[in-house]
């Protein structure tokens, strides 16, 4: 019985080197080196571009935008800190003729988002993720989440959860 302990104790020891040593060696040839190019979801990196319709129908690009600094939020109408600053993204979208506000519907119909638009006087532009293809893209976990993407396309801020109007102009003020 003693011998046998023995031995499990061996083989539970061995495990857990193995998987370090494994977990080790993973960690070091999967290492990334970031540039300023790299696509990524990270402030400092390239924003993966995408190509969605927006509720009118229309194909729009972030690389559309290309020059100019874009607020990109990931939003639905179900959800309530989403519903609070939308106002201030309006607000937002209103004040700074500089910046381009996107707004990321995931997973709504169109015509649920274009009620909950025109209910509320929202004209920032909506794009619907049908597929939640950028949402997977943006490794978006929770909603709202926020990025500010500059002229060349770099993400310079990120944020998740709901924001204030304050906190928007300091995002994309610095």
């Amino acid at each position: 019985m003693i011998l046998s302990r023995k031995k499990i104790l061996v083989v539970i020891t061995s495990l857990i080197l193995i998987v370090g040593i494994w977990t080790l060696i993973g960690t070091f040839t999967n290492e990334t080196v970031h540039s300023e190019t790299e696509v990524g979801v990270e402030v400092g990196m390239k924003a993966p571009d995408f190509t969605i319709n927006n509720v009118n129908g229309e194909e729009v690009s972030l690389s559309d935008y290309q020059g100019t600094k874009v607020f990109l939020n990931f939003w639905a109408s179900w959800c309530p800190p989403c519903r609070e600053e939308m106002p201030s993204i309006q607000k937002l979208h209103k004040n700074y003729d500089d910046i381009k506000v996107l707004a990321v519907n995931s997973g709504e119909s169109k015509e649920k988002v274009l009620n909950f638009l025109m209910e509320n006087n929202f004209s920032f532009t909506t794009l619907l993720d049908k597929n939640g293809k950028v949402t997977t893209d943006y490794l978006i976990r929770g909603i709202p989440s926020t990025f500010v993407i500059d002229k060349e396309g770099i993400i310079v801020r990120k944020q998740r959860g709901a924001i204030t109007y304050g906190k928007m102009e300091e995002m994309i003020n610095q």
